[in-house]
This record gives C-alpha cells, structure tokens and sequence, in this order.
C-alpha cells in the first residue's frame, strides 16, 4: 500500500511537470468516459433497472404477433380478454388501451392522455391509489355511475391538491364522471397517462367501434413455465373465432416478459449505431492517451535505464507506469460522470421518445460499478503498451539511445500503430455522422406541395355522450370550418381525418375493371375531408370534379383521388366513373365489400405524413367527411400568419364559442409537424457528428504528436544531414511522408470500418445510400485536410533546424 501511495503521489508529480498535456488526456478521456456513461445509464434504464411493479419477473404481456417477416406485435381483440382471464396459466389477466380524455366542468377543457383499462388494473400491477380507491369491480358497458382514476400531476395542477377531490363529478368524454381516486406520484401507467377510465364503462355500444383491440397484461401463476403458458395460449387461439380477428392463420398468440421495448431492425440497428459510436470514441481515446504515454515513456528513457540499474524489476516499472494511466482515468471517470449527469438530465428532458414512465436513466449503483469496470479497462488499454514497452530496458542500449546516438524507433512503431487506429476509427464516425446528416438534410428538402410554414393544424375529439349522431358531427365540423373561414387573414380551412402523425394506414380497396373484367384489390390511404380540404392546400382538379357541399350522407358515395392514386393503379384508362369498393371487417371466410365509391375528380399529389420515408408518392383516396364516419377531426387553416399566438388564440376561442367543453390539442403548424418527425434523425445526426469530430480532433493530435516527437528525437540526425548538405525541402518531404503513410493506412483501415457503420445506418437512411460515394469523398477530404495541419507545425519546426542548433543542443 506504502508503495502504491508513493507511485500515486509520483505521477502527480510527474503529470504536473507537462500540464497541458496532462489536461487534454483527462479532457479526452472525460469526454470518451461520459458518452460511454450516458449510453450505459440508457441501457440500464431500459433493460436492467427493475420494473415499479411487485413480483415483476411473474408479470407478461399478451400479444398478437404476425408470423410474417414484419414479426408485428398486435393487440387482442377486446371479445377475447375473458378468454384469457379463464386461462389457468395466468392469476389474473388485466387490458389497457389509449387514447384521448377529454376533461371539462371544473376549470378549463383540457385533453389528457388517457388510459381505458381493466377494473382489476391496479390488482394485476400491485399498486394501490394514495387518495380513495380503485374502480369498482362491477362496472358494466350501462353502468350509470362512470368512475375516474387521476394522477398525482393532475390532482395537484387541475385540483391543487385538494383532499375533497374525490366525489367530484367532472365531464370526461362527454359523461358525468365521479373522481374516485389518486394513484402514486409517478405512477403513469402504461406510457404517460394522467387520466384512467374503467375498460368496461368505456365498451359501451356506441363506442365499441372505437375501442375494438386492447392490450393484455397477465400475473403468470407460480410455478408455470413460459413454454407451459405459451402452449395454454396457442390451444386458446385455436378456438378463437370472430370478425375482428384478421389473417387468423398469419397470427399466434404469445406472451413475453412486460416491460421489454419491441426491438424491430430499425431500432435495432440504431442501438448498434449508438452503442458502436460510443465504443469507436472510447477506443480512439484510449488509442489517443496511449500514444501520448508512449511519448512521455519514450522522454523518460534515461529514467528508465536509471531505475533499472540501480535495481528496479520489470514489473516495478510497469507498476509505476500503469499507476500513472490509472490516475490518468481517475480524473477522467470523475469528469465522465459529471458529463454524464448533464447529459442524462438532457436526454430525460427531450422530446425525442415518449417512453414508459418507469425508464429512469438516473445514475445509480449499475452506472458507478460499470463506470469502475470501464476506468480499470481504460487504464490496461492506454496504459500497458507504454508501460510494457518502456519496461523492455536494456541499459547500455536505453542511454545510448537516450543520448540519441540512435533514431529512436523502437517505440516510435508503436505510436505509429496507434495512430493509425485513431484515423481509422475517426474515417468510419465521420462517414456515419456524413450518412445521417445527409439524411436529415434531404428529410428537410422534402417537398410537400404547399407551404408548410402557411398551414396551422389542429386536433379535436367529438364524443358520443355529446354528439350522439353523425349528423350532429357533421354539423358541427361543417359550421366550424364556415365560423373560421370568416375570420380575418384566413384563406382557408377545412376538417379532415388525417394529419401528421393521426391515424391513418395502408388499406385494400376494390378497385373495378374498366373494360369490365374481374377487379382487383390494391393498397391506398383513405382520407375523409371537407370541401375546402383542397382549397386550403392550394390544389386545384386535374380531371373531373372537387368535392363540394353537394355530397352529403345521403348522396351517392364518391371519391376524388390523387395522381399517385391514378399512376399506380389507373394509368391504362380514364378513371373518371371508375368504382372502388370499400371492405367490411374481414369475415371467417372471404371480404365482403360494404360500399362502393365512384371516382369523380383527380387532384394533385401532396405530402402530410411520413416524412421520414423515402418510398415515392403515397397514392390516396379522398372521401367526403359526411360520408365516412369519425370522431376525431385535425382543423386546417391556411394563414401567412399561421405561426403566430394571436391567430392560435382567435381559433380556439371562437371553437370554444360553438362548444365551451370541447379541447382543442396538438396545435402547431404542418412545418412544425415535420420537424417533430425529423427531430430524432436530427439528435442521431448530431450525436455522431460529435463523436467523429472528437475521434477527428484527437486523431489529429495523436498525428501531430507522433510527428513532433520523431522531430524532437531526430534533431541530432537532422542537424547533421543538413550540414552535409541536404535541403530543407528533402527534410520536410521526409517528415510528412512519414505521416501521410499513417495517414493512408488509417483511411484504409477506416473505409472497411466506414461499410459497416453505413449498414448499420440503412434502416435510416431517407433515400441515401449507405455507401454513398459523395460522403466518402468529404470525409476523406476532411482527413487529408486536418492532417495537413496536423502536419505543419512539425514540418515547419525540422524545416528551421539549423545545423549550429541541432549539435548545440547535444
């Protein structure tokens, strides 16, 4: 121990004779440690931190999952639940879905997320509510008493706290609901929810339409196996049966540890981008503190031989070298962390991923102990090769090479090595950084047919407890759109079903056969709109009609579809009068066709989600509103002035006129919406051009020390070549193309590293491709540019040597 204190104390002493190079290994390696740090606190958040639930381990989630190659999780229609809830495998079954919840009668209207659940929810979770109590367990689709669960957020904001909350009578939904308790201070279940609504009170008739699919959370019972519990599952679906139920044959039900995030390719692979993002920066750290030991080793070579011959063992040395690394990442782990702390703070703030509410990437005990384990690695990588090496003492050979009778590349190859690691491993982050900002740069260029700086969005729910009938909907929509048009400075406005992110999928219609054979079946969006949808988007007709105040409920279906539509689909005739078929919910057995749309116009093809895809052109089906039935509508409204407060203002309050208990939420602008969908390939862009301008930065350093110190070492060599009569030229060209050699492997190196992180970045990618030759080509111009510079103060200093001062010095 006696000897460990005096190694440590030694190192200081050592480190403080070359402060600035002391301070940029530490800077390096805090760097290097905090990313490695932010990223493990992730992961343990995610993967390792134990679920707030009793007895976790024993809680599943049931599922659907599709056997094709998407392998997508699906919910369980709602019909089957109490079939899961007999299952003998399971204590107890619990389901959930979410959705919006309306909130109005004390305060303002406000939308809450919502969370529509089993009475017995908080049973299965092992939680109990810290105000009242849980749902009653008898509540029915009639039930006239509809009961509410609130958050600890929205008792203290919405009803300060106040203990006679519960009993309080409220509007949610458009029913009369009594508040009955308050669960825990951060409990959120299953995502960010604020407000619970009995499952079973929500299946009411009217609404069953909505909530048709929820999802299955099950308290496995003790001593069954997964396997066990697997097959009761699959012998229960054998029996399922039910219109609900879509490609039976292409499903199978199974159940998995609750908690787990669904890992599809994309996710995936950016957990392998980040995750060797952050490696590749250790590691060029590492590589990076290593050279810079080497060279202080190499300084330290009479000191060396010295301790040597006076009776200092191998492992002695090695000792006293590793104990100064050691140091070295002691102060790098405390920076580490400190970097770390911030940067999880960051991350926890941003809106880039709503995730469940029980991922907390606090720094804990998991986060120190890997912080330990990661310092005791980093200090074997950066410092055992120096220490190694410079412990390989011969005396005689060491003085005389100190006094310089000799080049001095034994360990000069070393250093050499490892610089050509670092460029190596700067060439692939900067090529992944070059993908992913070309990436978010070519998001950003979309064009979507219309301004998206004009057009203001809005999203509403009309609920049957309010709004019994379609026709009462389609009033109020119709009067609103009529209310906002008149307001000053707008050009238009409309209702349409989908927007941004909203509800909206890929569904087969029937699409007839001009020349009267046999139709076919293809794959579209749909989207209900009102007359001034198109006016409002700045599109006018190609061929055939608009949509206008003529088609209402009772008239005869139709549709106007994009050109998208007709390039896909219709290119060999006029599609004008063409008829598309709308399917009902798939049968036992074969699709039945509900109703059928008459082509009547053509319109233009524009863009309002998926911003993130690179696929061509979405082909569309555009339905009037009044003929397709729904709940929830976005406002649009075209306005120069569409981003600004006072607009917003006016809107919401003249919707407030028409109804005082109606909320209006996810107000923003369509560009808005595009840079919320950009905003997480926008963090990963600038996440990795962090790092690579790090690995590039200390990359560059390495090179410039490698190159001054073989300047350093040369002097006498170079002093003694020129009085012979070598040019200065002849001396530089020597220097610099011993750096251009390490310089060229490195890329090299680095091009093989760079392929693999473009595969990596596929899943993406918007249109680019992984080895697109252009990115290769900046970043290899970037390497070649800093190492210039890396290059010129050592070039520029042998090239001022002059003989006199070279011998001098010796």
């Amino acid at each position: 121990m006696d000897a460990f204190v005096s190694d440590l104390l030694y190192a200081f002493r050592v480190f403080f004779k070359r402060p600035g190079l002391t301070i940029l290994a530490i800077v390096a390696l805090s760097v290097s440690l905090g990313m490695s740090t932010t990223a493990f606190s992730t992961l343990n958040g995610m993967f390792f931190k134990p679920l707030p639930f009793k007895d976790p381990g024993s809680l599943h989630s049931i599922y659907l999952l599709n056997k094709n190659a998407d392998k997508k999780e699906m919910p369980i229609p709602y019909e089957h639940l109490q079939d899961l809830q007999e299952l003998s495998s399971f204590e107890d079954v619990m389901a959930y879905f979410t959705g919006t919840i309306n909130v109005s009668g004390k305060g303002i209207p406000q939308r809450y997320d919502g969370g529509y659940v089993s009475s017995n929810f908080l049973d299965v979770l092992g939680h109990e509510p810290v105000l009242g109590r849980s749902f009653s367990k008898d509540i029915g689709p009639e039930a006239e008493v509809h009961e509410l669960l609130i958050s600890h957020t929205v008792w203290q904001e919405r009803f300060h706290g106040d203990p006679d909350t519960i009993g309080t009578t409220i509007l949610a939904n458009g029913y009369e609901s009594t508040i009955v308790g308050v669960l825990p201070e951060g409990f959120h279940f299953p995502t960010n929810i604020q407000i619970w609504m009995p499952l079973e009170g929500a299946m009411r008739e009217e609404e069953k339409t909505v909530i048709s699919h929820v999802y299955a959370v099950g308290r496995i019972a003790p001593g069954v196996s997964n396997p066990a519990a697997l097959s009761e599952l699959s012998e229960s679906y054998s029996c399922w049966s039910g219109t609900s139920l879509e490609t039976k044959e292409d499903m199978e039900l199974v159940c998995q540890p609750f908690g787990r995030l669904p890992m599809n390719r994309a996710s995936q692979s950016f957990l392998l981008a980040s995750m060797g993002a952050v490696v590749f920066i250790l590691l060029v750290s590492c590589a990076n503190v290593a050279n810079l030991l080497v060279g202080r080793a190499l300084s330290r070579g009479r000191e060396m031989a010295i301790r040597s011959a006076i009776g200092a063992t191998r492992g002695r040395i090695v000792r006293q070298l590793l104990t100064e690394s050691l140091l070295l990442s002691l102060f790098g782990a405390v920076g580490g962390l400190l970097y770390a702390a911030w940067a999880v703070d960051a991350t926890m703030e941003s809106p880039l991923y709503q995730l469940p509410y029980w991922m907390d990437f606090e720094l804990d005990w998991r986060v120190f102990g890997f912080v330990l384990l990661v310092m005791v690695a980093t200090t074997l990588v950066s410092g055992l090769i120096p220490a190694w090496q410079a412990s390989k003492v011969d005396l005689n050979e060491m003085l005389k090479d100190t006094s310089h009778t000799s080049t001095s590349f034994r360990l000069g190859r070393a250093t050499r090595m490892l610089a050509v690691i670092q460029i190596a491993f700067s060439c692939a982050l900067l090529f992944g950084a070059g993908l992913i900002t070309r990436n978010v740069y070519q998001m950003a260029r979309i064009d979507t047919g219309y301004p998206t700086e004009e057009i203001l969005t809005m999203r509403m729910g009309l609920f049957p407890a309010s709004y019994p009938t379609e026709a009462e909907r389609d009033a109020f929509f119709t009067e609103l759109t009529r209310k906002v048009e008149q307001t000053p400075g707008i050009e238009g406005s409309a209702v349409t079903t989908w927007i941004g992110q909203f509800g909206n999928y890929r569904a087969s219609f029937l699409l007839s056969d001009e020349q009267g054979g046999n139709p076919g079946i293809v794959q579209a969006y749909s989207e209900a709109v009102s007359p001034g949808y198109f006016k409002t988007y700045g599109l006018d007709k190609v061929e055939g009609r608009l949509l206008d105040s003529r088609d209402t409920m009772d008239s005869t279906p139709v549709a106007v579809v994009n050109e998208a539509f007709v390039d896909a689909f219709m290119r060999d005739g006029d599609p004008i009068g063409r008829q598309i078929g709308i399917f009902a919910e798939k049968g036992d057995t074969e699709m039945a066709v509900a109703r059928t749309l008459e082509v009547v116009g053509v319109v233009p093809t524009i863009k309002v989600s998926d911003f993130t895809k690179s696929k061509g052109p979405d082909p569309i089906i555009y339905m009037p509103f009044t003929q397709k039935e729904s709940n929830f509508m976005s406002l649009i409204v075209r306005s120069p002035e569409a981003g600004s407060a006072e607009l917003r203002d006016n809107i919401q309050t003249l919707i407030l006129k028409l109804d005082s208990d109606l909320p209006v939420y996810f107000t923003k602008t369509m560009e808005d919406f595009i840079d919320d969908q950009i905003y997480p390939y926008r963090m990963l862009a600038n996440f990795f051009l962090t790092i690579g301008l790090m690995a590039l930065f200390l990359a560059a350093i390495g090179v410039y020390g490698m190159l001054a110190f073989n300047v350093s070492r040369r002097r006498r060599e170079i002093g003694i070549r020129m009085a012979l009569g070598a040019n200065t030229l002849k001396i530089v060209s020597q220097i610099l193309r011993q750096g251009f050699v390490q310089v060229a492997l490195g890329i090299v190196v680095g091009s093989g590293l760079a392929y693999l992180v473009g595969q990596l970045t596929r899943e993406f990618l918007f249109g680019i491709d992984p080895r697109d030759p252009s990115v290769y080509l900046g970043v290899l111009l970037t390497l070649v540019g800093v190492a210039l510079l890396s290059f010129f103060l050592p070039a520029r200093r042998a090239a001022r040597l002059s003989p006199m001062e070279a011998l001098r010095y010796e």
